[in-house]
């Protein structure tokens, strides 16, 4: 195996193994495992220099497989996870994971 493959099959193995660091929880209609991120969702906030950006409304942070999502979740469209809507903020990925923001949705 070349490095990207260690590196994806670390990421499977390890960060999303619920023995490990990952945690299920039901995103939209399907239970998956994700690593929710406090820290870095306060980090985060208190870096952002634009106030647009979306973040500084965010409510979870996570990070999730790519391979548990049919298609890369669009920014502004709507994600209910644990049963709870919320509006995605700002989504990044990399090779193997997304990083997800979400803010509450308002009623």
């Amino acid at each position: 195996m070349n490095f990207k493959e260690y590196v994806t099959q670390d990421t499977r193995m390890v960060f999303f193994n619920p023995d490990e660091f990952g945690e299920i929880h039901r995103v939209g209609d399907r239970d998956i495992c994700i690593m929710i991120d406090h820290e870095e969702l306060t980090r985060r906030k208190a870096n952002t220099t634009n106030p647009d950006d979306g973040i500084h409304d965010a409510e979870l942070l996570f990070y999730a497989k790519r391979e548990d999502f049919p298609k890369r979740p669009a920014i502004n469209g709507f994600l209910n996870v644990d049963g709870k809507p919320y509006r995605i903020v700002s989504v990044q990925e990399d090779s193997a994971t997304y990083t997800i923001a979400l803010a509450a949705t308002r009623s």
